[in-house]
């Protein structure tokens, strides 16, 4: 078996930065251009919410601070304490369920352990 090796020097081998500043500015560069398309994304995201508070403010008369303010300020704290409490007592039901004295069960419960 042959192995040919190259002849000349690949080309690319010439073009790698061994500067760790231009390797760092380039780095920067990528990723600097990620964060301004999410960037753009939220943004545009944010300005499409703001628009819906308005047209809402306005369908219902309240206006977009006050609408802002109901939805922000009253509802999403209500909305977090609800499931919150829903969450608490479900788990404490379940951690009731699994911590049943032997005798709350009836007979046929006892005879099964």
């Amino acid at each position: 078996m042959e192995v040919n090796l190259p002849l000349k020097k690949p080309e690319v081998i010439d073009s790698i930065k061994y500067d760790l500043k231009d390797v760092e500015a380039d780095i920067a560069a990528h990723l600097f251009s990620s964060a301004t398309q999410f960037n753009d994304a939220i943004d545009a995201l944010f300005w499409w919410c703001v628009e819906v508070l308005k047209l809402g403010g306005d369908i219902t008369g309240l206006g977009y601070n006050l609408l802002n303010i109901i939805v922000f300020i009253v509802l999403q704290p209500a909305l977090i304490i609800l499931f919150f409490g829903m969450w608490w007592i479900e788990r404490k039901r379940k951690h009731e369920a699994k911590v049943l004295p032997v005798s709350s069960l009836n007979r046929r419960q006892k005879d099964a352990i």
